[in-house]
């Protein structure tokens, strides 16, 4: 009768959420203690309702010797014992500790979701099962709480996130070991659990017992509390995603966001615009904090206006005119380019400046002019050598086409206010050291088409 309860409550738990459909494939970790034990079986229970593929992923973190490895035949001995595939991978956390200066728990959760991600992404998993239950939700909300969080933080353990669901999320661990007890699992103990140097440890064994004796319905509380924030949590992000779908201009690794449509937000939609903006380049918030969204923030409100910073992840954030431009900093490092001869008449790629250009001679009398500044119409008699493409050089200037007198090409680009990401970026075509076009922009007015021209060069930028 209690096993049948706790599967009506798990089984509730699915459908609340919409965590499965009929048919799906799904990849369960199992570390063979008895959350993720009780899960596999409670799914292997549930496999003929939903017609359910079942696979079994378990991680041996290289942490504990022996101990690690019998977890790991455990596992495979209870997944070919109920009929279900298992894939057991390995990953040197210590390692990731060193290398990326995560703490042990934080190198671990890494590695278990990077080999999820592309296991379940390998097998074409629908979705990844996970075994955090109920008691897990309340010890993240209260370490949260202690470190220092908002809402999407205190919201603690979402029941669905992306593929990942966690069926148990409303079941407590002592619910759970009286199912393993009903139906005589074995599971495995990890004796780093009860290692009270670890934060959430000591929350579980010290922190929590403290505050039921404060409250015996303490649990109970907690959990409607962080259901409420969970909800208020998902209100403001879709009222985020409305904002951000409106002011963001993205593009791969790149995002735009106007400084006044930004500051016209309360200060709760700022700083989850800003969030929002880093994960579209990032692809995710990990090792963003409250301060990083701060120092954004701050310099939008100084005089002058500026922000120039760079964050966890190689992201850079910086004002640009009106805008505020979060990206990816490889995007923003100077292309390695020295420069290249045009083929003239011909096509060149540019490759470094993802850019083609095409060049023709025309008689003058049979020539149309083309509009836009991707075309350039010069006068051949005029060019006093060879063209070159390259990119910008201290100390060039040239007459803009329509000008009187020499501009320096930094000052040009200025006025037509181009953003400083793209000044590196522009292609340049010269002749004997003299700028014949700054491209997609003007010509020098030296080799501008007359009435005495007899032939001219077509030039055309392609960009890719």
């Amino acid at each position: 009768m209690v096993e049948t309860r706790f599967f009506d409550r798990v089984l509730n738990t699915i459908l609340k959420y919409r965590m499965l459909k009929v048919g799906d494939k799904v990849l369960v970790a199992v570390s063979g203690g008895p959350d993720s034990v009780a899960l596999l079986y409670l799914l292997k229970q549930a496999e003929p309702i939903y017609h359910l593929n079942l696979y079994v992923f378990h991680l041996n973190h290289q942490l504990r010797g022996k101990e690690a490895d019998e977890d790991a035949r455990f596992v495979k001995e209870f997944a070919e014992l109920l009929g279900v595939p298992v894939i057991l991978e390995s990953f040197d956390v210590p390692a990731l500790m060193k290398r990326e200066k995560l703490s042990l728990e934080e190198a671990a959760r890494e590695a278990r979701y990077r080999l999820m991600d592309r296991l379940s992404t390998d097998i074409k998993a629908d979705r990844v099962a996970l075994g955090h239950q109920a008691d897990d939700q309340i010890e993240t909300f209260l370490m949260r709480l202690i470190r220092g969080a908002g809402l999407e933080g205190l919201g603690s353990i979402l029941p669905v996130r992306d593929r990942y669901i966690r069926p148990l999320i409303e079941v407590t661990k002592e619910e759970v070991l009286r199912y393993i007890e009903d139906n005589e699992l074995k599971y495995r103990l990890d004796a780093s659990n009860e290692d009270l140097s670890i934060l959430r440890n000591r929350i579980r064994h010290e922190l929590v017992p403290l505050l039921i004796d404060y409250n015996p319905q303490f649990k109970g509380t907690l959990l409607k509390t962080i259901e409420l924030v969970q909800d208020d949590q998902s209100h403001l992000d879709e009222v985020t995603d409305g904002v951000f779908e409106v002011l963001a201009d993205t593009d791969v690794g790149i995002v735009r966001m106007p400084i006044q449509g930004l500051l016209a937000q309360s200060v709760s939609i700022q700083r989850r615009l800003v969030r929002r903006c880093i994960k579209w380049v990032k692809s995710d918030l990990r090792g963003i904090e409250f301060k990083h969204v701060g120092a954004v923030l701050e310099g939008l409100v100084s005089i002058p206006v500026r922000v120039e910073l760079e964050l966890p992840g190689q992201i850079i954030v910086f004002t640009e005119y009106d805008y505020l431009i979060f990206g990816q900093r490889q995007l923003f490092e100077p292309p390695v380019f020295e420069q290249i001869i045009l083929s003239v008449p011909g096509i060149t790629t540019i490759k470094p400046l993802g850019v083609e250009i095409e060049a023709e001679f025309v008689e003058r009398s049979n020539l149309e002019f083309e509009k836009g500044g991707d075309v350039a119409h010069i006068d051949a008699g005029k060019i006093p050598g060879e063209l070159i493409v390259r990119t910008r050089r201290p100390g060039d200037s040239f007459r803009p086409f329509g000008m009187v007198g020499e501009k320096k090409l930094q000052d040009f680009f200025v006025d037509e206010k181009i953003p400083r990401r793209k000044r590196d970026r522009i292609p340049i075509v010269e002749s004997d050291g003299k700028i014949v076009w700054v491209t997609g922009f003007r010509i020098d007015d030296i080799f501008r088409v007359t009435e005495e021209t007899d032939r001219v060069l077509v030039l055309r930028v392609r960009r890719h």
